[in-house]
């Protein structure tokens, strides 16, 4: 079948509500998605993007509206810093979400460079993750002085990405509208507070981090 075709399938199925809902979309998905373990709920006005890319564990829940990005990223074209990050050992694009985990209400996933969610994990309801962004300047040239752009839709010669993946250990937590940018690892049984934000750095296991300031408790 063509994209487009299940792309209208998907539109269909999106927003049935109730049992019978779950039921059509979880028999849809588990064949559709690069892997989808038993006891998965799927709620309506959840949209995948590239599912072959995306890996689902057994009784993952994935609430309302919630916002799933994958499929590895292409250039075509603009600068990019491609950063490792040691704790996370998937392929570029892909998404892993393991057993147990709750990706909550109006989330948004995006695993171009890579991202791993631990089990037994909440993703609070408005929490992004990120694992590739914008950024203003060059970070594989620091003689350059140019101060480049934030859109998508600039010239490609105006735009500089930082690519690197993210991963979020075991009995983690990721606050309610907290951030998550490219190159972080979220340690096992740490948990992020409301309005946290953390770009590039690894968190100690079992601790709490809050906005105010963004300082571990």
């Amino acid at each position: 079948m063509g994209d487009e075709f299940l792309g209208f399938i998907e539109f269909l199925i999106r927003n049935i509500s109730g049992r019978i809902g779950r039921a059509i979309r979880y028999s849809y998905y588990r064949r559709r998605l690069g892997s989808c373990g038993k006891g998965v709920i799927i709620e309506q006005g959840v949209f995948f993007q590239s599912p072959k890319s995306i890996f689902l564990g057994d009784y993952v829940w994935i609430d309302k509206y919630v916002l799933l990005i994958a499929g590895p990223f292409s250039p075509s074209g603009r600068k990019f810093h491609n950063k490792v990050n040691k704790s996370y050992s998937g392929k570029p694009g892909h998404l892993r979400i393991s057993n147990g985990a709750h990706i909550a209400p109006f989330v948004l996933l995006q695993s171009h460079a890579g991202l791993s969610i631990g089990k037994n994990v909440t993703i609070a309801s408005g929490a992004k993750v990120y694992t590739l962004s914008h950024h203003y300047r060059n970070l594989n040239d620091p003689q350059d002085q140019k101060r480049y752009s934030f859109s998508s839709m600039a010239p490609k010669e105006d735009q500089f990405l930082i690519a690197s993946p993210v991963a979020i250990g075991d009995h983690a937590a990721v606050g309610l509208n907290s951030v998550v940018l490219p190159g972080t690892t979220i340690s096992d049984g740490t948990w992020l507070g409301v309005l946290t934000h953390v770009e590039s750095k690894v968190t100690e296991s079992n601790a709490i981090y809050t906005a105010e300031p963004n300082s571990k408790k």
